[in-house]
């Protein structure tokens, strides 16, 4: 009995251990797969009651959406101290793609204020310096500072992601002068043949035939600041005129960024086809 007791705690041990280690190992495929690791330095200004001992956390804006809440805790150090540079390495479940903005919120009424955050991810090999540039001070304490603030790169990304109650299309440039025009092989919608070789007056038909043409047309961001997908927006398409692409402005139509805009013209007609005497003869319709 006691030996059998002593092989069921010993199978009882090395199963718990075969299940931790297969836990650990879902979790580090689960890190490489998605998410990413963010690597940053906080600088706190030097200057008078800038450090603080509440609670900071921030989040993460990029191309591809925001972070969760971190909090900046280093475990034994006393950070965001006046004029120190704290280091923090922390991994989390989404990954922002190319760092565009950083939102910093404090959990008490000790005021802070920080001079700039550098900031990477693992995702990323450049490093992003993000500046306080109005010097707002972060503090629950309303005569202090405010609860959060967000500082960006470029103040134009405050409103990121684009949302049409605060984004509108002012204008739109075409830059034409690379523009190419192919002449595509036309689409036979039906043939008809008919055989007068053998004959000695013209063979004339009729014959019924419908299709329909597509023709479509795609916006792409060349420059500028990141825009979504989703976004939708007016715009003058572009034509062609004597083989050479010409913006239309004759006519308006609504674009989604990088989706392709297909618009249809569905035809159906009777046609002729007559072969000569001692001909023969294939009539198509494009």
């Amino acid at each position: 009995k006691q030996w059998y007791q002593r092989r069921v705690r010993g199978f009882t041990k090395y199963f718990k251990m075969l299940l931790l280690t297969v836990l650990l190992l879902l979790s580090l495929v689960a890190r490489s797969s998605a998410g990413a690791t963010y690597y940053m330095y906080a600088t706190t200004w030097d200057r008078r009651h800038a450090g603080t001992d509440s609670d900071i956390y921030i989040m993460i804006h990029g191309t591809e959406g925001s972070t969760s809440w971190y909090e900046c805790d280093l475990s034994g150090t006393d950070d965001f101290t006046r004029g120190d540079t704290d280091y923090y390495s922390f991994w989390r479940s989404e990954d922002v793609g190319d760092i565009q903005c950083v939102t910093l919120h404090t959990g008490g009424s000790d005021a802070l204020l920080v001079h700039r955050v550098q900031i990477r991810s693992s995702s990323r090999t450049s490093w992003k310096t993000i500046y306080n540039k109005r010097g707002q001070w972060l503090s629950r304490d309303s005569d202090e500072g405010i609860t959060q603030d967000k500082w960006c790169l470029n103040d134009c990304m405050l409103d990121l992601p684009i949302r049409t109650n605060v984004w509108s299309l002012a204008k739109n440039d075409f830059d034409l002068t690379n523009a190419r025009v192919d002449k595509l092989t036309p689409t036979v919608l039906d043939s008809h043949t008919m055989d007068a070789t053998n004959s000695t007056q013209d063979i004339e038909t009729e014959y019924f035939a419908s299709g329909t043409a597509v023709d479509s047309m795609k916006f792409s961001k060349t420059g500028g600041m990141q825009v979504r997908t989703n976004t939708i927006f007016n715009s003058h398409p572009v034509k062609t005129v004597n083989s050479t692409a010409v913006v239309d402005d004759s006519s308006s139509l609504q674009f989604q960024h990088s989706v392709t805009l297909q618009s249809t013209d569905s035809a159906s007609s009777w046609f002729g086809c007559r072969a000569p005497a001692g001909k023969r003869v294939t009539c198509s319709d494009v």
